[in-house]
């Protein structure tokens, strides 16, 4: 009986491996290639095309606008909360096809469409494929595990940064679109075929008295949400432009793709390791942490104009942008663990906004200015206001506990 039961959870323990890898899969589809492949592609179709930077931010903001759109449709549209697998699945199809279209395409115009597009299903599936993983990881008492699933943003990061200049070189900035088409196809295979119905489906259940409780969202929550608003903003900046600010920069211009694989393979093991410490010493503190170091992280080129700055800044990046994800949306459901589809929508919506207002702004001014200096400084600016909210927010929660105390 002793070895039957072992085998069992054995057996349940491989299953959770399977749905985490395919989420991981699915975020690599999505989110490193989907959204942030443009970004070392960015200055290999500007060289070719002379499109300016305003058009850049423009394109980059399309991208973000969709991505807004389809993060609030997953967490407020009741069809597609119910049939999460399904949109799961045509959203990352157009992931897939749009990625592969981009190279076949001729104009600015289906350009902003394509990165539209593409905006609207990475969002879909990040909500979602979030949702589905952490569900299956609460109800398995697995939690610990989302740092591997977002680990997938960071690696699609890294791995397209380095296959990009590899493809560019023979097949130009058209055929690395195409090629990057191809990898998600063979990533999208295994990630349609683990992901299953039976396990995707499920929520999980909470005790009825623990549920009503938990009805009161949290005074906290706003200023969480206000805060991952301004990391939106802050992280957008570097995460559209780093490529392009490196390009420019004395002795990188022919490195300047790889700091984007820096950015990718700080992001990896950085969510694994920001989720371990903040259940060590709580995820609110360790929150604030990320969020300073991330502002060092991106106006440090301001203040070391060279190639080491530009290299510590994308490791400080990468090492902090998508851990801040994973413990906002980690913090997020402990908070509201009933509605993980909303909660998630609500604060990737936010974000999402915080994005098209620094991809735009920041393309705008470095248009009219010849640079990124003033963009970089704003966007650290905001990420020490992200800090301060948490704070107040902080603050708040705790007077609201003190004053219901007496």
């Amino acid at each position: 009986m002793s070895f039957e039961k072992g085998k069992n959870l054995s057996t349940a323990e491989i299953e959770v491996w399977f749905q985490v890898i395919a989420g991981l899969f699915a975020l690599f589809i999505a989110m490193g290639v989907g959204r942030f492949a443009y970004t070392p592609i960015l200055p290999l179709m500007q060289s070719s095309t002379h499109f300016s930077n305003a058009i850049a931010g423009y394109l980059a903001s399309s991208n973000y606008i969709g991505y807004l759109i389809g993060a609030f449709a997953a967490g407020s549209i009741p069809f597609i909360h119910r049939h999460k697998l399904q949109s799961f699945r045509w959203s990352l199809l157009v992931c897939v096809a749009t990625t592969g279209f981009m190279g076949l395409g001729h104009t600015v115009g289906l350009w902003y469409v394509l990165r539209f597009l593409s905006g609207l299903s990475s969002g879909l599936v990040f909500v979602l494929i979030s949702s589905i993983v952490l569900d299956i990881l609460v109800k398995k008492n697995q939690l610990k595990l989302s740092g591997v699933l977002y680990a997938g943003v960071g690696l699609g990061i890294s791995i397209t940064g380095v296959i990009i200049p590899l493809l560019n070189h023979p097949f130009g900035w058209r055929g690395t679109w195409l090629g990057l088409m191809v990898l998600t196809i063979l990533l999208g295979v295994p990630t349609m075929l683990w992901l299953r119905k039976d396990q995707a489906e499920i929520s999980p259940q909470l005790p009825s008295k623990a549920k009503s409780v938990n009805e009161k969202r949290s005074p906290f929550f706003l200023w969480l949400v206000i805060a991952y608003g301004c990391e939106g903003i802050g992280y957008i900046i570097t995460g559209t432009f780093i490529v392009e600010i490196a390009h420019h920069t004395p002795m990188l211009n022919g490195l300047a793709t790889y700091c984007w694989v820096l950015v990718g393979l700080a992001a990896i093991p950085s969510t694994v390791l920001w989720t371990f410490a903040s259940d060590k010493w709580g995820r609110i503190t360790v929150l604030i942490i990320a969020y300073l170091l991330q502002a060092f992280g991106v106006i440090l080129p301001v203040i070391a104009p060279n190639a080491l700055g530009i290299f510590i800044g994308a490791i400080l990046f990468g090492g902090t942008f998508v851990g801040i994800t994973t413990m906002v949306n980690n913090l997020g459901k402990a908070l509201n663990p009933h509605n993980s589809s909303k909660v998630i929508g609500i604060l990737t919506g936010v974000y999402s906004v915080g994005q098209i207002i620094g991809a735009t702004g920041a393309g705008l001014l470095a248009n009219k200015l010849g640079g990124f200096t003033l963009p970089i400084l704003l966007a650290g600016a905001l990420l020490i206001i992200g800090v301060a909210s948490l704070l107040v927010g902080i603050f708040i929660s705790r007077t609201k506990r003190m004053n219901r105390s007496y």
